[in-house]
């Protein structure tokens, strides 16, 4: 793989197209169980045998069944695999979650995690969302003391703005920002541009450019046998050395069709 197809994060050089697990591993309404449990293990599996090593859940995925059914998946991975979950977002019924960023049910949702996922140390936690009736300094704060316990390694913040992006910094150092972003949906183009400045890790969920069959690059793909996901992921690849993407399937020739747009060649 070539050296501007991965991000050093720590001391882990992060291959660039991870895998995230919010639709593969849960049920409809990211909601219980997945259907097919041996499925998405094995496609997580895949994946790691092909060359990723970052991958991404969350303790509202399900809630709690994306988290043990990850740490079943890459446990025979050791760790060679960088996980990442997050906290502070409460799944309370199928297609519904609200913030909670208070400090003390951010050490609860820590604590479960570690617990589910086997851990004493979680690779990235994440912030999952900003609670507006919290400070972001304080549901931070809360984070820098979980790693100074031990029990996080690198701190991220997810659906963030760059101003509230610059006072998480003012108490943690911030590993790693995760917000939707894709060639169609730029609406975080600024947060992406001010990690590149800082070279802070730019995790691109949801990086899917849909309905983009009407652009020009989408057509002259097309032609070629490119798919939209590839054209999609390769745009990112070369939009920032930082970006990372997480495209998640429950489908082994997806998968690899994704682990593919590392060879996509084109313009836009």
């Amino acid at each position: 793989m070539k050296t501007d197809n991965t991000f050093k994060l720590g001391d882990l050089e992060i291959n660039r197209i991870g895998f995230g697990t919010m639709r593969a591993s849960t049920g409809a309404g990211i909601w219980g169980d997945t259907l097919n449990k041996e499925n998405t293990i094995k496609v997580i599996r895949t994946a790691i045998e092909n060359g990723v090593n970052f991958i991404d859940t969350a303790d509202s995925y399900g809630p709690y069944t994306s988290e043990l059914l990850v740490q079943e998946a890459i446990r025979p991975f050791g760790d060679k695999v960088m996980l990442a979950t997050k906290g502070g977002a409460v799944k309370y019924k199928p297609g519904a979650v609200m913030a909670n960023g208070h400090p003390y049910y951010l050490r609860t949702a820590i604590e479960g995690s570690l617990k589910r996922l086997e851990r004493e140390t979680i690779d990235m936690y994440f912030l999952h969302r900003v609670d507006p009736n919290i400070p972001i300094e304080e549901s931070v704060g809360a984070l820098a003391r979980f790693q100074k316990e031990g029990k996080i390694k690198h701190i991220g913040i997810s659906n963030v703005t760059v101003e509230q992006l610059e006072k998480a910094q003012s108490v943690a150092k911030i590993d790693a920002v995760q917000n939707a972003f894709s060639y169609k949906d730029r609406r975080y183009e600024a947060v992406v541009r001010k990690t590149t400045e800082e070279n802070v890790v730019f995790i691109a969920h949801t990086p899917i450019a849909v309905n983009s069959w009407d652009d020009n690059a989408f057509v002259k793909a097309k032609e070629e046998g490119i798919s939209t996901n590839q054209l999609s992921l390769s745009w990112l690849l070369n939009y920032a050395p930082n970006v990372i993407s997480i495209p998640g399937t429950s489908s082994e020739d997806h998968l690899l069709e994704n682990l593919a747009s590392y060879d996509v060649n084109i313009k836009f």
